[in-house]
């Protein structure tokens, strides 16, 4: 017999005869299932389709009564079969059980309830499952070879700054499953494409790095690695910038631009401390500018400003005497400076509706050459009254002279606009570092704050959020003693163009400032107002115009005849791009302009000029030159002071003497190219 694995049916008939309790028979006799009367027969048939063969059938029958017992089938090609006697009744039930010979098959089924009736054969069909067991075969494995990659070489080159360029060769012979690629993985610093051959890492602190290849064909069990250790530079080795500046209360603060996140540490008298980070890398969000945002449809004006550099600052002590910081001595501030140069207006100018500097031509922006002259004269001090910061706007394509120059506001244009080109006088003497209108919120006030404010560095108060402008475009004045003299650094870098109107915010501001200044002056000394709007000078044009109105209105408020604080014995400014010396017949403080230091110079001042530079004055003398260049303070005595300036290769443009009280003038060494000169009035 074989089964294919499907249903089997399987007749089972039952014979049986009629019950003896119909004849009469006593009762023990009618319970009895011996009798012939009470016994009938099953007939079990079940069709078999193609499939394992069996021999026996196992049956159960349950219900009145119970049978067990076997079937052969091993010369049938059915199940068929009569099992009897069997005692009359309902309820019964029959199961069936097969097992093939190689038993890998087993056939199972339990018919539903029925009836035996006496006398006669109750045919009974099993639904039978045949379920076949799990075989066992073979498998035909087709082996692919693959050569796993190989890595070759390793190398770095030595670093340039912070840059590290990185080079592997690897190979793999069969080029599957997949193209050879590389991954990298570095302890520190970041990398210029983590799946690049040969990619660059940027270091972010001194000292050795690890950085680790992987080369795979795509298989993840088969790749090799390679672990290469460089080594980032310490700070020592980068050129830093690194500086002095002066704040309240005379604090020296000793400052350094790094790449890193990492301040070094600094050495003042053989004591070292780390210096403390005063702001870290970051990318603040364009905010409204002076600008027009769009030159052309192509060319954008404005943008993020981006400042991949960390400041590091340290207050040094008062009276020290030698300081050291990555591998830079520091200027240190001098009790008694003997000689002091002044300077403004630095930058190089990028700006829309401007002429477009050559800031690469040392005739047409000098201030590289004036930085290095002035730094020759070894100075005991470096006042700048502001404007550091010029490069706003991309130069245009039809402007070669300027192509490529970095423009914006961030960390780009300020290394090229003062800290490269300024480094040897940055290098030479501690500054005074007076913030100009170029520094404001909408210009270049955000690397002021994060390079060259005196003040704790502050989120709320850094320029990056337009609506704390109103507090980031003042700051409080301060002084600086040098000597018997003294400097007042006043913040005038948001005064308007116009008069301020009483109340207004900014006329509030600059009242308020000015009465903080007028509390810093020290009678006893030489003061000295520092500030980059001029406030009794000129400013040429059609027509010549005075002062900043700004800043008169609020000064004249305050002092309506003198403008300035009791005591204030000379005055010096920037903002206007020439060099003015002016004395007043009228008592009003001598006032120099130095804003000379490398920007486009103004146009030139007429021969004669019918205004004063404000209301209730009148001027003494005025010297006047339309040149490039810095200023000198020497000392000559007591509070005493002569004033020299000079080209940008150092050749004097005009000396004026001040002796105590009394001047013995300024000389001229080109009469007929300036006004005439004459000796300032009373300081």
């Amino acid at each position: 017999m074989k089964t294919n694995g499907r249903s089997i049916l399987v007749a089972a008939l039952a014979a049986g005869v009629l019950a003896l309790s119909g004849c009469g028979k006593g009762a023990a006799e009618s319970n009895g299932a011996g009798s012939a009367e009470d016994v009938g027969s099953v007939t079990l048939a079940l069709q078999l389709g193609s499939g394992g063969v069996i021999d026996t059938f196992s049956y159960s029958l349950t219900g009145p009564s119970s049978k067990t017992g076997t079937i052969d089938v091993s010369r049938s090609t059915t199940v068929s079969a009569v099992i009897g006697p069997v005692a009359a009744g309902s309820g019964y039930v029959v199961s069936l059980t097969g097992t093939t010979t190689d038993g890998t098959t087993t056939c199972t089924g339990t018919s539903g309830m029925f009836t035996v009736t006496p006398k006669m054969t109750t045919a009974v069909t099993v639904g039978v499952a045949c379920r076949q067991a799990a075989t066992t075969g073979s498998v035909l494995i087709n082996g692919v070879l693959n050569f796993c990659p190989s890595i070759d070489s390793v190398s770095a080159n030595a670093p340039q700054g912070t840059s590290i360029a990185i080079f592997a060769t690897a190979h793999d012979n069969d080029n599957a499953p997949a193209p050879l690629s590389y991954h990298w993985t570095t302890s520190s610093g970041t990398l210029s494409d983590a799946n690049a051959q040969n990619p660059t890492l940027t270091c972010t602190a001194p000292g050795n790095v690890t950085l680790t290849l992987t080369a795979t064909d795509g298989d993840p069990a088969c790749g090799d690695t390679f672990a290469l250790l460089v080594a980032c530079p310490p700070d020592s080795a980068l050129g830093d910038p690194a500086w002095v500046e002066i704040g309240a209360n005379d604090q020296a603060i000793a400052r350094l631009i790094t790449p890193y996140t990492v301040c070094p540490s600094i050495t003042v008298d053989g004591a070292t401390s780390p210096m403390n980070l005063r702001v870290g890398p970051a990318t603040e969000p364009i905010r409204p500018s002076t600008s027009d945002p769009v030159i052309s449809a192509t060319t954008v004006n404005t943008k993020a400003s981006v400042f991949p550099v960390s400041t590091c600052e340290f207050n040094l002590p008062a009276g020290a005497m030698v300081a050291t910081v990555a591998g830079q001595s520091l200027p240190l501030p001098k009790a008694n400076p003997q000689r002091i140069v002044v300077l403004g207006d630095s930058g190089c100018r990028l700006a829309i509706g401007n002429p477009w500097q050559a800031c690469n031509d040392p005739v047409q922006y000098p201030f590289p050459v004036v930085a290095a002259a002035a730094a020759a004269m070894k100075p005991d001090l470096v006042l700048h009254v502001g404007d550091y910061h010029y490069r706003e706007n991309a130069c245009p394509a039809d402007q070669p002279q300027c192509q490529g120059s970095p423009w914006g506001y961030g960390w780009d244009v300020w290394a090229v606009d003062l800290f490269q080109p300024g480094a040897p006088l940055l290098a030479a003497a501690p500054w005074i570092m007076v913030r100009g209108n170029h520094e404001s919120c909408n210009r270049g006030g955000q690397g002021w704050y994060r390079f060259l404010d005196t003040n704790p560095y502050s989120s709320t108060k850094d320029c990056n959020d337009p609506a704390q402008d109103n507090v980031a475009n003042y700051n409080d004045p301060y002084a600086v003693t040098a000597g018997d003299t003294q400097f007042i650094a006043f913040d005038s870098s948001n005064t308007p163009k116009t008069a301020l109107t009483a109340g207004s915010l900014g006329f509030t501001n600059y009242t308020a400032e000015l009465a903080s200044a007028a509390a810093l002056v020290n009678p006893s000394l030489l003061p000295i107002w520092a500030n980059h709007h001029p406030i009794l000078a000129y400013t040429a044009g059609t027509p010549v115009t005075g002062g900043n109105p700004g800043l008169l209105s609020v000064m004249a408020a305050a002092y309506p005849t003198a403008y300035f604080p009791p005591g204030i014995d000379l005055v010096m400014h920037g903002h206007v791009h020439d060099f003015q010396a002016i004395s007043f017949s009228s008592g009003h403080p001598a006032t120099f302009v130095i804003g000379t230091g490398g920007d486009n110079l103004d146009v030139a001042l007429p021969a004669s000029i019918a205004i004063a530079p404000a209301a209730n004055t009148t001027v003494g003398q005025l010297t006047y030159a339309q040149t490039f260049g810095f200023m000198v303070m020497d000392k000559i005595g007591p509070q005493s002071w002569s004033y020299t300036a000079y080209s940008p290769t150092g050749t004097v443009i005009t000396r004026c003497t001040q002796v105590a009280a009394a001047c013995t003038g300024c000389s001229d060494p080109t009469p007929g190219k300036q006004i005439t000169c004459n000796p300032f009035g009373s300081l």
